[in-house]
């Protein structure tokens, strides 16, 4: 068994995060926090970034009202963040390597894909559209859509149910240990793909999903790791 037959033999749907996953983009993140915090008056620390990983836009809010109090509403923290951010989405963030042939390859196998993200409506859209592969998903999941964010299952048990599709019989690629957990969660295999900004999670990473990849390209080249999933059998079974 090859590398893509190994996700895709007998799947039903393939569901992908975005930032850092199919996009080098959490690098934006920590300069909008960072942004915004300085028109805040407040100092930035890189623990913030850490803190929010894989959270949805509402409990971003809450986290910031939270830990340092800021009573702006919902709706004008995401507008300050959508204004910083989008800068840099429409104009500097691309697609990871190798990420659109695996998505040509998947389409052509005629499965269904699935685009679940703790990003915005917005800048998930602009993403989308700038780098040509909106028409690949069937269903995008954002932050604005869901009021628990990753690690929490439901982002993927709601792609899941939309798609029509056994969640055993999905495959999730995620680039952060709350991804993968959300993922596992909903009863998904997961495949980890690594990102340099999530460097710092490699081991908690590691030991929660079922594969690993450096980069889509390993999937084409064989070199995807067997972590937990089939751990035991033969990849050419």
């Amino acid at each position: 068994m090859n590398d893509t037959d190994l996700f895709l033999d007998r799947t039903q749907a393939v569901i992908f995060d975005m930032d850092g996953t199919l996009v080098d983009s959490m690098w934006v993140w920590g300069r909008v926090d960072e942004l915004y915090m300085k028109r805040k008056g407040l100092p930035f620390d890189e623990q913030i970034v850490r803190d929010l990983s894989g959270l949805s836009i509402k409990q971003d809010c809450v986290y910031f009202r939270e830990k340092y109090g800021i009573t702006d509403s919902d709706d004008q923290m995401l507008s300050e963040w959508n204004q910083l951010a989008y800068e840099q989405y429409s104009s500097h963030v691309h697609l990871k390597e190798g990420a659109k042939r695996w998505l040509d390859t998947i389409r052509d196998r005629e499965i269904p894909m699935a685009l679940c993200t703790s990003n915005s409506r917005l800048l998930a859209g602009t993403t989308l559209d700038r780098n040509g592969i909106r028409p690949y998903f069937r269903e995008i999941l954002t932050g604005e859509d869901v009021r628990r964010g990753k690690p929490d299952p439901f982002i993927y048990q709601e792609a899941a149910r939309r798609l029509d599709a056994d969640p055993a019989r999905c495959v999730v690629f995620e680039d952060i240990t709350a991804g993968i957990q959300s993922g596992a969660g909903a009863g998904m295999r997961t495949c980890a793909v690594y990102d340099r900004q999530a460097e710092y999670q490699t081991p908690q990473i590691r030991a929660a999903a079922d594969y690993y990849i450096r980069s889509f390209n390993d999937i084409f080249e064989n070199r995807t790791e067997i972590l937990r999933h089939e751990r035991n059998n033969s990849r050419h079974e």
